[in-house]
Parts: structure tokens; sequence; C-alpha cells
């Protein structure tokens, strides 16, 4: 029987001394340094699980689709990824447009229409962002849905994360977090608010605002639907 193990992946090797030491005495994980838009070390469905938080994709940029191809082929089981949510992104666009530069500059739209982002794009992007220093593409929850099952997953969820937090603001979020049984009542409700009330909505006010979970088709025996 193969050895189970987890593998996390990093294109920084820092980031993976940091990991190393925060998983001391764990084990069966290997860390791997690699590009998220090639993971061609790994076999496909080589793990049970993909979990992907937001930067592996998102800042691939204008190949972010590629990285998430490479998740779905890997999940043999289950997939999980956040990335960055369009709904809040162009806002932010938006806002930066005009307190920085007083109007509304191309990039603006591409991000409304396309969700990309880069320095070299259009030549007021280097005024308009200070934050963001790579390529970004930003997500919608149909295009995140669509690009996993073209990648023959289903998706089980697909929608807005975080999205109570962001409209309930800092300092309702703050009292929060300094009692634990309101907090975890606090969470279950932030929950339900994605998944039961405001499904597309916009995330939370950092990068990984939107959240896909999928599964691997499985045939049922004797079932040829």
């Amino acid at each position: 029987m193969a050895e189970r193990y987890s593998a996390q992946y990093d294109l920084a090797p820092n980031m993976l001394d940091v990991a190393r030491r925060k998983a001391e005495g764990i084990a069966n994980i290997r860390f791997v340094e690699s590009n998220a838009t090639d993971l061609s070390k790994f076999t496909d469905q080589s793990f049970d699980l993909v979990l992907n938080m937001d930067g592996a994709i998102s800042f691939c940029g204008s190949e972010a689709e590629t990285a998430l191809s490479e998740c779905c082929r890997l999940a043999k089981k289950k997939l999980i990824v956040t990335v960055s949510n369009r709904a809040w992104m162009f806002p932010l666009w938006a806002a930066s447009s005009l307190t920085d530069l007083g109007r509304f500059v191309p990039a603006v739209y591409a991000m409304l229409e396309q969700g990309d982002w880069h320095y070299e794009q259009f030549p007021e992007n280097r005024q308009l962002s200070k934050e963001y220093l790579g390529d970004l593409k930003a997500f919608l929850p149909q295009e995140l849905k669509n690009s996993i099952g073209q990648n023959g997953l289903r998706v089980l969820r697909c929608g807005g994360l975080g999205s109570l937090i962001n409209l309930c603001g800092r300092e309702a979020s703050e009292i929060a977090l300094k009692d634990k049984v309101l907090l975890e009542e606090f969470l279950n409700l932030c929950e339900r608010f994605d998944v039961e009330m405001l499904t597309s909505g916009p995330g939370t006010k950092q990068r990984a605002g939107l959240i896909a979970v999928a599964e691997r088709f499985t045939k049922v025996e004797g079932n040829d639907a």
C-alpha cells in the first residue's frame, strides 16, 4: 500500500522554510518548491483533497486559469479553492481611481469586465495601486464555477466568502473576537449569510473573497448515466 502523505507547494523557498518550522513534529508531509501553473511533478489525482487559498491562483494573473486547472487535475476526491472576488475588487479599483487620480481610468473598466490587472496594462496603473505589485485575476462566481466544471469536477458550492464581516465592519468584528463563544456564533452567522442570503456577495475586504468547493465525478457501478 502506498504511503499516504500531504504536500505543500510554494514558489518562494523562504515561505517553505517558514512552513517547515511550523510543521515540526508532523509526519507524512512534503514541502515542494513549485509554480502553481506547472505541477507536472505530481500525477493526475494525486491527492484526496486539494486546498488552494487565493494567492497561488489569483496572482498568476493571465495564467490563473492554468493554475486552477492544475488544482483540479490533482484532486482525486475534493477541491477547495478561494480566489479574488471581482465583486469586491471592482469597488476597490473604482474608489482608488477617484481618490488617487480624480477620474475613472481604463483599469477600472478592465477589472469590471475581465477581472484583470497588471502594472503594464495601462499607463496610469502604477499611480493607481501601491499594494498590488504583480499580475492579478479576480473572478466572478459563475466564471469560477464554469472553469472548475470544465475540468471534470462537480461544484458543490461557489460564492462569496466573508461578506457579513465586510458589511458589519471592523468595530463589530473586533467585539466578536474578544469572546470565544460569541466569535463561534458570529462565524456561524457569517457562514449562513454567505450560503443562504448573499451567495454572490462581495466577500471580505481582502483578496480571498470567493470560495468554491467541488468533488470529482464518480461513476456508479452499473450506471452509465
